[in-house]
């Protein structure tokens, strides 16, 4: 079963979107800002992370600003999903842009697409680290 680390500051979205996201087979983690979903990512390696970009203490970009730079979650699969265009980083931070309000349907198509297109492993922790 593919996780699904879920980010966003506002608990109105969070917890609807949460359950929408278990309800097609997901586990699902959720953070309510940048440093938590860092933190839950190094320890849990989920397959797959949505977040928002505006947040407190640390924001989406940060957060795969972040998770780029650590080998051990850099090929974690993101969705920036923002009610607001993010200013365009230089390098790749992030997989796919979608704006709020996003249809669910298209969000769930996202994220199963960014999974197919995963490597069979990724999600998974190498003993190798």
């Amino acid at each position: 079963m593919a996780t699904v680390l879920l980010v966003d500051d506002d608990p109105n979205i969070l917890r609807p979107l949460q359950w929408l996201v278990e309800r097609e087979g997901y586990r699902v983690l959720t953070a309510q800002d940048g440093e938590v979903a860092l933190a839950v990512a190094v320890a849990e390696h989920p397959s797959l992370i949505v977040t928002d970009w505006m947040m407190p203490r640390s924001d989406g970009i940060e957060l795969c600003r972040r998770l780029k730079s650590d080998a051990a979650v850099a090929d974690i699969p993101v969705v920036m999903l923002s009610a607001a265009l993010p200013p365009r980083p230089r390098e790749h931070l992030w997989d796919l842009l979608l704006l709020k309000p996003a249809p669910i349907g298209r969000l769930i198509d996202a994220i199963q697409r960014l999974l197919e297109r995963s490597p069979p492993d990724a999600g998974a922790r190498s003993s190798e680290q």
